[in-house]
């Protein structure tokens, strides 16, 4: 729906007008035909001639999630059946930074403007505002038009390091591939060295992955995350990342928070819900059995002091395990190598 509204030059030469007629009652119709009658013919006819503007249609490509600090880049398509100039501008809701102002033609052309995912969490691109002029800037015509669609930012992910230990000694984690257990379909985060290509040869569209007897009951991890204090972000990050760093390794994981648990599970769709649930996370306090069935707690105080995992009935601080941030597409390059904890 269309909104029309004096600017403010049209405002002025109201304003003109409103003098004029006031004059041509004071000194008479002179003043009256020399002022009013082209500042209302002027407004009239402006006035007209915006009303026959059609509203836009917009269709817009953006980002459904990713890390925060990365950057995407948003397009838009604004196209009218009678094209015209206007200002264009998505809004983009907190945490989501940059300039998705432009002027340009409503002509079915595509623009694309970069934007920062700057803030964890849940925000969203959109709708779009299409504002316009007519030639002389008297009046201004909006639309609001194009859907809003959702950005998931997730936490963001670095490297750790001694991967042995972490898996072996910290976790529990076997390696018991003795006795075969059966074949299944591969998911996204398995081991490249458990697949069956013999299996895998009479299935030509996808994989075919072993599985052993006593892998499922030591490859699950649980990931608590629980944050006291002000350092939700630091938790989220090292959460995120400890947990990634056991996807990687071919371990099923799954997270506790407060608002509620993602079950240990493998495959990159199951890696999205996990990282979902951390984009998310609040501060507060978990419940005491969540905590206890924790493999590995992840933990800042009320204090604000650094995080801390622990494993095994052992406090560590998440700087030890920290490396560098993991690749491009999860971290902004900017960033790399720098830790919240």
């Amino acid at each position: 729906m269309a909104t029309t509204k004096l600017t403010r030059r049209g405002k002025v030469v109201l304003a003109v007008a409103v003098l004029g007629v006031v004059l041509g009652y004071a000194f008479g119709g002179r003043s009256l035909n020399a002022v009013v009658v082209p500042a209302a013919a002027l407004l009239g006819v402006t006035r007209l001639y915006v009303h026959t503007f059609p509203e836009p249609s917009v269709e817009r490509t953006a980002p459904s999630e990713g890390y925060q600090g990365d950057r995407r880049t948003v397009e838009l398509v604004v196209d009218a059946a009678q094209p015209y100039p206007a200002t264009i501008r998505d809004r983009l809701s907190d945490g989501l930074h940059g300039d998705s102002e432009r002027d340009a033609e409503a002509d079915g052309r595509t623009l694309t403007y970069d934007v920062e995912l700057a803030e964890r969490g849940v925000g969203s691109v959109g709708p779009c505002s299409v504002r316009a002029t007519d030639p002389f800037g008297l009046w201004k015509v909006g639309f609001v038009a194009g859907t809003q669609e959702r950005v998931t930012v997730f936490p963001r992910v670095h490297e750790l390091r001694d991967t042995a230990a972490l898996l072996s000694g910290y976790v529990g984690v076997t390696d018991d591939r003795e006795q075969f257990a059966g074949v299944r379909e591969y998911e996204r985060g398995d081991p490249l060295r458990d697949i069956n290509w013999k299996a895998s040869a009479k299935r030509p569209n996808d994989f075919a992955v072993t599985e052993y007897a006593g892998e499922g009951a030591t490859d699950r991890v649980t990931v608590a995350a629980e944050a006291v204090g002000p350092r939700a972000d630091s938790v989220a990050e090292a959460a995120a990342s400890v947990a990634v760093h056991l996807l990687d390794a071919g371990v099923a994981v799954g997270v506790a928070t407060t608002p509620g648990s993602v079950e240990p599970a493998h495959g990159d769709p199951h890696r999205r819900r996990l990282l979902g649930a951390l984009a998310t996370f609040e501060r507060g306090r978990l419940p005491q059995h969540r905590r206890e069935d924790a493999d590995v707690v992840v933990h800042a105080p009320e204090s604000g002091e650094h995080v801390t995992v622990t494993v095994g009935g052992t406090d560590y601080r998440y700087a030890e395990f920290v490396g560098r941030s993991a690749g491009p597409e999860r971290t902004n390059p900017a960033n790399r190598g720098e830790v919240s904890a």
